[in-house]
C-alpha cells in the first residue's frame, strides 16, 4: 500500500548539466502536458481540514492565549507540510524535467491534495495514503484532530486554480460524511478501492486491510495510527516513540471528553476517536496497550445526587458552583397584567 511511485534519478557527473536551467515546482507540475497545456486528469483528490478550529481561535481568544495557540498551529502545520512535501522535495536537486508524483494546496486549516492516475491508481492510491495518514498523525501529536475526504475524479491545479468534480466530492465526503475526526472515502473512491480489491486472492491478504477500517455507519476511513508503523510487526516491539506518541493519543482523548463532557454534540466526536484508539489497540498491537478507559466513552445516565452536591447554600457540579439556595419571597410574585395597561381591543 504505502508504496513510493517516484523514481529516483541519481546526478550526472557532467559538467555541462551545471548550465541546464533549474526546474522549479510548478515546471513540474503533472496537470500540465509536456507543451504546458491544460490537464484535467483522473485523481485521487483528498480535502482535508482541522476540526473545531474556528471555536479554538474563538476560545483562545477569550481566554487571551490567541498567541500560544498560534505558535502550537504554526509548529503543528510545519512538521505536517513536511509530511506532506518529503516525497516532492526528492525531486529537488535533479536536473530532469520530470512531473512530481502529485500537487499540495494549504490555506491555513484546510489542505488539498491531487494524485494523478497513470492507469487503474492503485499504486498512488498507496502513496496518498501513507501521506495523508502522516499528516493526520502529526497534526494528533500536536493537539489537533483532523477531519477529510478523499474522492476519484477528474482534477486540475496550478497555483491560482483548484479545478474538477472530483474537488467538489472530496469537500462533500469530508462535510457530509465523515462528521467525525476521521478521513473517509467517498462513493467515488470506494468504488475503485473495491476493484483494487478483486486483485488479490483473499482481502485478509490486501494492503487495504491494514491502512482502511469500516465503520459502523458503512463509511471507509483512514487507519491512520497504522501509518507510521507500516512494514513493523506489530506483534513484536514498536519503536518507543511510537509507544509514547500512542499513549500521548490516549491522553489527548480523554482530556477531550473531559473538557466537552457538557457540549455532546462535541464529546460524542472525541468518543469516536476513543472508541477506534481502543479498537486499533486491540486488533493492531499485541503488546501492552494504553487503551482509553471504557468509563468515560459510555457515561450512562445517572440520578441527581450522583452528579450534584450541596455544600451550605450552594449546589457544586464537579467541584464549581452552579446555583444557590434563593428564598422564595425573593422571586417576584407574578400577576396578571391590570386591565388599565392592556392594549384595546
Amino acid at each position: 500500500m504505502i508504496d513510493s511511485s517516484i523514481i529516483v534519478i541519481p546526478k550526472s557527473d557532467d559538467s555541462s548539466s551545471t548550465s541546464v536551467k533549474p526546474i522549479t515546482r510548478s515546471d513540474r507540475n503533472p496537470y500540465r502536458t509536456p507543451e504546458g497545456d491544460v490537464w484535467l486528469r483522473p485523481s485521487w483528490v483528498v480535502y482535508l481540514d482541522i476540526l473545531g478550529f474556528r471555536l479554538a481561535i474563538r476560545e483562545a481568544a477569550a481566554a487571551g492565549k490567541s498567541f500560544e495557540h498560534l505558535e502550537r498551529l504554526r509548529s503543528a502545520l510545519t512538521e505536517a507540510k513536511t509530511d506532506l512535501l518529503r516525497r516532492l522535495e526528492m525531486f529537488d536537486g535533479y536536473r530532469l524535467q520530470l512531473p512530481d508524483p502529485y500537487v499540495v494546496k494549504v490555506f491555513t486549516d484546510n489542505v488539498v491534495l491531487g494524485f494523478p492516475v497513470a492507469d487503474d491508481g492503485e499504486s498512488e492510491f498507496g502513496q496518498m495514503i501513507s501521506v495523508v495518514g502522516l499528516y493526520q498523525y502529526t497534526l494528533l501529536k500536536h493537539g489537533f484532530f483532523v477531519r477529510g475526504g478523499i474522492s476519484f475524479g477528474n482534477l486540475y491545479m496550478d497555483d491560482d486554480v483548484v479545478y474538477g468534480e472530483g474537488l467538489l466530492d472530496a469537500y462533500e465526503a469530508e462535510s457530509t460524511l465523515a462528521r467525525d475526526p476521521r478521513v473517509v472515502l467517498a462513493p467515488s473512491a470506494m468504488t475503485l478501492v473495491h476493484s483494487h480489491l478483486a486483485y488479490y486472492d483473499k482481502v485478509a491478504t490486501t494492503p487495504h486491510n491494514e491502512h482502511l477500517l469500516v465503520d459502523s455507519d458503512s463509511q471507509m476511513f483512514v487507519n491512520y495510527l497504522a501509518i507510521p508503523i507500516d512494514g513493523i510487526d506489530p506483534r513484536g516491539r514498536l519503536p518507543r516513540a511510537y509507544m509514547r506518541d500512542l499513549k500521548s493519543h490516549r491522553d489527548l482523548v480523554m482530556a477531550k471528553l473531559s473538557e466537552f463532557s457538557e457540549k455532546p454534540a462535541l464529546w460524542s466526536k472525541y468518543v469516536w476517536v476513543g472508541i477506534y484508539h481502543n479498537l486499533f489497540c486491540k486488533q493492531f498491537i499485541a503488546r501492552k496497550q494504553p487503551k482509553v478507559s471504557a468509563t468515560v466513552l459510555t457515561q450512562p445516565a445517572r440520578r441527581l445526587a450522583a452528579v450534584y452536591r450541596r455544600k451550605g447554600s450552594e449546589i457544586l457540579k464537579n467541584g464549581r458552583v452552579v446555583g444557590e439556595f434563593k428564598s422564595v419571597f425573593a422571586y417576584k410574585r407574578q400577576r396578571p397584567p391590570s386591565q388599565t395597561k392592556r392594549d384595546p381591543l
